[in-house]
């Protein structure tokens, strides 16, 4: 398992080409330059780059997926506002992303979509481009937020704290920890769209970059 996780780091990294900068991405990731600090502060990391991931992964949504696609996630979409439990709230969005990150992986080897998504205006391939960008940072993130929350929960100093907060962290560290495994073969399906409809992308080199300003709804 160790190993299996050794070699999807590498395939991300590799994805965003090691070069002088890559070197210093691969000790973030790997957590070589990381600092777990408190609960708190993990637990705070960890909703930013899922707040990256959900609206980086909607932007793209809203701008590639068909209006059947839409339409068929309207109703989890619609339960996702009118609910306000925040455990019930996590719970529906995570359900709903996956859903859109599936449909974003089918339709990304889409030949009729890649031919039409060519003659796109610069804004939307911008749009789009901008918001791959901000999915491949949220991944790079969470590769990070999860080996940091592992060293958190098995650490001895933080056992009387980790009781009223344990939950939520391992749930937080699952959650992560599936992203950071599943943008593996989405960056690279996600890739293949963006040459083939001539969408000139840009990853991060860095988890500390800053995301790019995408407007989920803009397209």
């Amino acid at each position: 398992m160790k190993l299996r996780r050794v070699f999807l780091i590498g395939l991300l990294v590799s994805l965003i080409s090691v070069g002088t900068a890559g070197a210093g991405l691969l000790d973030m990731v790997t957590g070589g330059g990381g600092n777990a600090g408190d609960l708190d502060t993990f637990l705070a990391r960890a909703k930013l780059s899922e707040e990256l991931i959900n609206n980086s992964t909607k932007a793209m949504f809203n701008a590639i997926a068909s209006d059947k696609e839409k339409a068929q996630l309207e109703e989890k979409q619609k339960k996702l506002n009118e609910t306000s439990d925040p455990k019930e709230k996590n719970a529906i969005q995570r359900e709903l992303t996956e859903s859109q990150l599936a449909v974003l992986e089918k339709e990304a080897g889409n030949k009729e979509l890649q031919k039409e998504a060519a003659t796109w205006d610069d804004k939307k391939k911008g749009h789009v481009a901008d918001a791959f960008f901000n999915y491949a940072l949220g991944a790079l993130q969470a590769g990070l937020i999860v080996k940091d929350g592992k060293a958190l929960v098995t650490n001895p100093m933080n056992a009387a704290k980790a009781a009223t907060k344990l939950g939520e962290v391992k749930d937080s560290i699952s959650s992560l920890g599936g992203i950071a495994t599943g943008s593996v073969t989405m960056i690279s399906s996600l890739k293949t769209f963006m040459s083939a409809a001539d969408i000139s992308v840009k990853l991060p080199t860095s988890a500390t970059e800053k995301p790019k300003q995408v407007s989920i709804d803009e397209l």
